[in-house]
């Protein structure tokens, strides 16, 4: 779901400068492919329903009860749209109760909610199926307890009997709009991708892959945290009581994120090692402002090929002028062989990852405006 961003980051003399085509690059791929709005995500997959995924969705499967009585009104009112997907609308809602404030002024607010309302289930779908696909969804989602994951909070009806997921509102946009604005500093770039990280390794550690890493799936807050959204298509690939994991299974995602394994032929792969590739994707992304192909696919795509053959001797004209401990960290990430890839929990104690501070409530390590997003921008809520 992409999230339209109502801000642009803030820039000072260290912007990232995009590199342009060097007299030695002389591959055609040394000019990333323009970064787009990613196209409508693949969803060539079965999903979980809620009484075959781990004990920890206990908490969503109990909201579902509340169904018949809980209605969207119990959190306010919806007086603006943020984006439209296949699926579902993005809406902001507006929490009738006041919220006590430390302004001098005395300006009084109200909590806000981002909500997604599910469009009514077609003719093409049976009730089972589609109840499947939101519940799971849900289930999934509300478990999630960590800084760097959107919070799910309810699953309720509407006075149309659409049903709606209540979320905690992100008011910085999503990092896609935030890229496309050239205006990121290299400090905030690499304080998001280590945040995404952070997210990446709590759901892998819970068992959880997401399978649709993208720019418009990662939201800003005005304190500088970034935030996971949108598990339409996340697998449970490891229950609370297993000890081995399961591969996942299907083409899912949105095209110029997807790993290689998921194209070969039986579409099964592990979901967490895709999200890894997706990641990394999502990284050259936020420093060169494009792709370096369209698809991961030898077969049909000409820069992936040149991008295999050079892989191996780390020699790929569009890394070339990342700074050594980035490239090889995007090497790893993009290792064409899923089971040397490296991990999320690995990235994370890269030393180069490691020597990344995350700025807290908006204020980086060297007491500087943190925000990743341009708050003098921002329509007043």
């Amino acid at each position: 779901m992409h999230h339209q961003s109502q801000q642009q980051s803030k820039a000072d003399q260290h912007q990232v400068k995009h590199p342009q085509k060097s007299a030695d690059d002389t591959s055609s791929s040394s000019t990333p492919v323009q970064l787009s709005p990613s196209p409508s995500r693949q969803t060539l997959t079965t999903v979980k329903s809620c009484d075959s995924i781990s004990d920890s969705v206990s908490v969503g499967t109990s909201k579902l009860h509340r169904l018949n009585t809980a209605n969207l009104r119990e959190y306010g009112e919806c007086y603006k749209r943020l984006g439209k997907g296949s699926t579902a609308i993005i809406s902001v809602c507006r929490s009738k109760k006041i919220i006590p404030s430390s302004d001098p002024q005395g300006n009084k607010s109200s909590k806000l909610y981002a909500i997604k309302q599910f469009r009514k289930r077609n003719k093409a779908e049976s009730e089972k199926e589609y109840m499947k696909k939101l519940t799971s969804e849900f289930c999934i989602s509300s478990t999630f307890r960590h800084v760097n994951v959107v919070e799910t909070i309810d699953l309720v009806l509407d006075d149309q009997s659409r049903y709606c997921t209540v979320m905690e509102y992100c008011p910085g946009g999503d990092l896609f709009s935030v890229i496309m604005s050239e205006h990121m500093t290299d400090v905030e770039l690499t304080c998001c991708f280590k945040q995404m990280m952070q997210g990446l390794a709590y759901l892998h550690s819970v068992g959880v892959a997401h399978r649709d890493i993208k720019p418009e799936n990662l939201l800003l807050t005005l304190d500088g945290k970034l935030k996971i959204t949108d598990f339409g298509v996340s697998d449970v690939f490891r229950c609370a009581w297993e000890k081995t994991g399961h591969k996942s299974r299907g083409l899912v995602g949105s095209e110029p994120y997807i790993a290689p394994e998921a194209f070969e032929k039986d579409h099964e792969y592990w979901g967490a090692n895709a999200d890894i590739w997706s990641a990394g994707i999502v990284m050259y992304s936020m420093w060169r402002g494009g792709h370096a192909w369209i698809r991961a696919d030898k077969k049909s795509d000409r820069e992936f090929r040149n991008y295999l053959r050079h892989s191996t001797t780390r020699s790929f004209p569009n890394f070339k002028k990342f700074p050594d401990p980035m490239r090889d960290l995007v090497y790893r990430m993009l290792d064409p062989n899923p089971d040397t890839r490296i991990t999320a929990e690995q990235v994370l104690q890269n030393e180069w990852i490691q020597s990344i501070l995350v700025c807290e409530k908006g204020i980086d390590a060297m007491n500087r405006d943190h925000h990743h997003t341009n708050i003098s921008s921002l329509k007043k809520q």
